[in-house]
């Protein structure tokens, strides 16, 4: 127990009176305190550990804690996200359609220029070429499901930047510039 708890106790004891009831207020009271004081004065935490070589810099932006409609909103992004991906992935027709491509490409690229096959194989390469950007053209669900994304992200950082503008605000920090410590190993 610290000076502080003890000294805590004691006046406890002495406002409260002796026994058992006593001995239970002050341990109570001196917990109590003691927690406040681990919640105002937290110890410092690390964040990570990054080896910088000369003229790197790093930056570690700390953030108030999220609020529900901002985890809804970086769920949803997330999930969209996911599923852009998987949109995104080539199917078995547009594998196919870049096969045929690719295969009438080289046979365009073996034929002899000014010949009539040349010719064949060129309106053939042509012909698969703007079948393969036909195939490749995103449908309307994937740029919905992408629109969706981008207006969800704004709306995220949106509200980041708005929460984050209100805890500078608080904190008496909104005309100032941000604190930036530069250490110098030479310094050291």
């Amino acid at each position: 127990m610290t000076f502080w708890g003890w000294l805590w106790s004691t006046l406890i004891s002495k406002a409260v009176g002796d026994g058992l009831g006593a001995e239970v207020a002050g341990r109570a009271s001196v917990y109590l305190v003691d927690e406040a004081r681990k919640a105002v004065d937290r110890d410092e935490v690390p964040v990570t550990q990054v080896r910088l070589r000369p003229g790197e810099t790093y930056t570690v932006l700390a953030r108030p804690a999220p609020t529900r409609r901002e985890r809804q909103l970086a769920r949803r992004k997330a999930a969209l996200a996911d599923r852009t991906r998987e949109m995104e992935r080539p199917t078995r027709r547009q594998r196919r359609a870049a096969r045929r491509l690719r295969s009438s490409q080289r046979r365009l690229d073996r034929r002899r220029v000014g010949t009539a096959r040349h010719a064949r194989a060129a309106a053939r390469e042509a012909r698969r070429g703007a079948s393969f950007d036909r195939v490749m053209e995103p449908g309307r669900r994937l740029v919905a499901v992408r629109q969706e994304l981008d207006q969800v992200s704004h709306e995220l950082d949106a509200v980041r930047s708005a929460r984050f503008g209100a805890a500078r605000r608080k904190r008496g920090l909104e005309g100032r510039p941000e604190r930036v410590h530069l250490y110098d190993a030479v310094d050291d």
